[in-house]
């Protein structure tokens, strides 16, 4: 395994409303991106989430923190996905962005 890929995301809104955005958004994301994204689960031990699939037939897992102004998720790539996870950074910055903006 890469090095984790980490991503902070600050937000304005409880721990909780935060991490209900980001149960929804997620289950919204396994919809919309379905083609790359295969055998996904995710278990929430209070506001921390461990995650696991297979994205374009590659191992991956993480981890999610909602932490009371931010969220931080790491991901563990395999060394292919790792090459190319610096072009989806910022795309990954905007959707958590939009799922934790206070509306």
């Amino acid at each position: 395994m890469a090095k984790p890929l980490a991503i902070e995301i600050p937000h304005q809104l409880t721990q909780e409303e935060a991490k209900q955005r980001l149960v929804h958004g997620l289950a919204d994301a396994r919809q919309k991106h379905g083609k790359v994204l295969s055998g996904f689960n995710e278990i929430w031990s209070g506001d921390h989430m461990e995650f696991g699939g297979t994205v374009m037939a590659q191992r991956v897992s993480g981890r999610i923190d909602v932490l009371p102004h931010s969220v931080r998720v790491e991901v563990d790539l395999p060394m292919l996905l790792a090459m190319l996870a610096r072009k989806f950074i910022p795309q990954v910055e905007a959707e958590g962005r939009r799922m934790l903006e206070k509306k």
